[in-house]
């Protein structure tokens, strides 16, 4: 759509109010349904380290991964690990899928199967009725996901609140180039680093304030990802920070929509890890704009994990 605007003479970064609104509100509604979907965020009910050997699966006491009382065998299963590779071998008479990049594939008890982590792409799925595992890396460690769409947190949530949509939190900030990018550290509470890397530093005004962020390159996604913090989260927005996708930058300037500032997963689950605002993105003005916290005490956790 950009490109078009641009072939026909308009400015990409125009503003419509409308026609904003209606974005801002769309994006809301598709946030809240990934969020909320049998295998978001708030369906999960585990997040287990994956030691070296051999680690016991199921809802018998002392499992190494604890699958639900009443909704799993005692006995599910074992992972196996050694180094980069993992494996799953069902217990007998437990019927579980494998819902892997090839397809979904029947497991036979008692017999080693292959798990792909999200190393390379998306996670192996186990699944066992409802419930899913998969194993996942990130730089403190490998780490099991359970999640069971019946989960109260799921079931029970009572919804997201909001900042009013603001033009003047829609910002178009002009983009101080790095050449080459900028590698950008984001530290976890864990003292896990992630390396990522910025294109530039983003520097706008609001209400006469100047602002400088860096946000970074999410991956191959083709869009930047910008963790911040900034005074609401003092008493309206999460404690840690918050999170807000971007275009990639268009000349010497990039689209900042607070609007669509979000809380990080760990806002939602004690099961998520998120990266910290770097010094540089603790922001000196009160955004406004986007999420508020999920919290209803208004004393959101101050601990933030990795994702």
């Amino acid at each position: 759509m950009r490109e078009r605007g641009r072939a026909l003479g308009l400015d990409p970064f125009a503003y419509d109010r409308a026609a904003h609104e209606a974005s801002v509100r769309a994006w809301r509604r598709g946030r809240l349904a990934r969020l909320t979907a049998p295998d978001g965020w708030l369906s999960l009910v585990a997040r287990v380290p994956l030691d070296e050997g051999i680690t016991r699966v199921g809802s018998a006491p002392g499992s190494g991964v604890a699958l639900p009382a009443g909704r799993a065998p005692a006995e599910v299963g074992s992972f196996r690990r050694a180094g980069a590779t993992v494996t799953f071998t069902p217990a007998p008479g437990v019927a579980i899928s494998s819902q892997g990049r090839a397809g979904p594939e029947a497991l036979r008890p008692g017999v080693a199967a292959g798990v792909a982590t999200d190393r390379d792409g998306p996670a192996d799925r186990l699944a066992l009725g409802p419930l899913t595992m998969e194993v996942v890396e990130r730089p403190d460690g490998m780490f099991v996901r359970v999640r069971d769409p019946e989960n109260p947190a799921r079931r029970d949530f009572a919804g997201i609140d909001h900042f009013p949509i603001a033009p003047k939190w829609r910002v178009v900030a002009t983009l101080e180039r790095y050449e080459p990018p900028r590698p950008i550290d984001l530290g976890y509470e864990t003292g896990s680093v992630e390396r990522c890397f910025s294109p530039g530093a983003a520097v706008f005004q609001v209400d006469g304030v100047s602002c400088r962020v860096d946000p970074v390159f999410d991956g191959d996604r083709g869009r930047l990802y910008l963790v911040f913090w900034d005074p609401t989260a003092r008493d309206s927005t999460y404690g840690a920070g918050r999170f807000l996708y971007a275009p990639l930058p268009d000349g010497d300037r990039v689209l900042l929509d607070f609007n669509q500032a979000f809380s990080p997963p760990c806002a939602f689950t004690p099961y998520a890890a998120c990266p910290l605002a770097p010094a540089q993105n603790r922001l000196p003005i009160r955004v406004e704009a986007g999420e508020k916290s999920p919290h209803e005490s208004g004393d959101p956790p101050t601990a933030c994990r990795r994702p």
